[in-house]
């Protein structure tokens, strides 16, 4: 997998420094993260060269649609391969005690689980973990209905409210919880999964877990002190 990104020796954290780049992301939120993903590089009808940027291409990789898995099936390999890769990331960076305490929550997909299209990306890269696996992955949060593609500037309330608690994993009651997505875009998804779950676990620890985080260039002549 020489095409994916290095694994760095340990995560990264969203603090002061990169704070103002997330609309929803702010002190009392705890988010990490491993690898950074270059936004807005390519002009319309440009193709991306993910050579340079491999992380660009891992997490295109992650997100390949499940539809796919028919339609394009060596295609969708490349998916199966970025699943396997988060895996053995979260693994090389997870501490030992982490994965015995913690409560792993996938932020749900943007289909239902009766969807053909509903994709457990997330759930199938923690699960993935293994030397030793993670003690504790759960689908605690669930989908009330399927998410629109076009349904974007939501609010942190708005996409909570399209959530639910799954009653039938709730026990035994989580302790402390970290919240799994891959890519921190604007942070709107895990504050809408961290409004969902202090209703119900008040007194539990949450944080975010994130495979990247985007990253804004602000000039192209800066993007060689950002790249991964």
């Amino acid at each position: 997998m020489s095409n994916f990104p290095k694994i760095p020796q340990r995560f990264s954290i969203i603090d002061e420094t990169n704070w103002d780049e997330y609309f929803y992301i702010g002190p009392g939120d705890d988010c990490y993260y491993i690898w950074e993903r270059m936004s807005h590089l390519w002009k319309a009808g440009e193709q991306p060269d993910f050579s340079k940027y491999p992380t660009n291409g891992f997490i295109s990789n992650f997100q390949i649609p499940v539809a796919c898995k028919i339609d394009n099936p060596y295609r969708y390999k490349h998916k199966v391969s970025a699943i396997k890769y988060a895996a053995e990331a979260l693994c090389a960076l997870i501490p030992a005690e982490v994965r015995k305490l913690a409560t792993f929550v996938p932020i749900p997909p943007s289909r239902k689980k009766d969807d053909p299209e509903h994709d457990s990306r997330l759930l199938r890269a923690l699960k993935a973990v293994k030397d030793p696996p993670l003690a504790d992955v759960r689908e605690l949060v669930i989908l009330l209905e399927n998410v629109d593609s076009k349904q974007k500037g939501l609010s942190p309330e708005d996409r909570a409210s399209n959530y639910y608690i799954n009653d039938a994993e709730i026990d035994p009651e989580p302790e402390h919880i970290i919240v799994f997505d891959d890519v921190l875009t604007t942070g709107c998804h895990f504050k809408a999964m961290k409004l969902c779950l202090i209703e119900r676990f008040p007194n539990v620890q949450i944080c975010g877990l994130f495979l990247a985080r985007a990253v804004r260039p602000p000039h192209d002549d800066d993007l060689g002190s950002l790249l991964i």
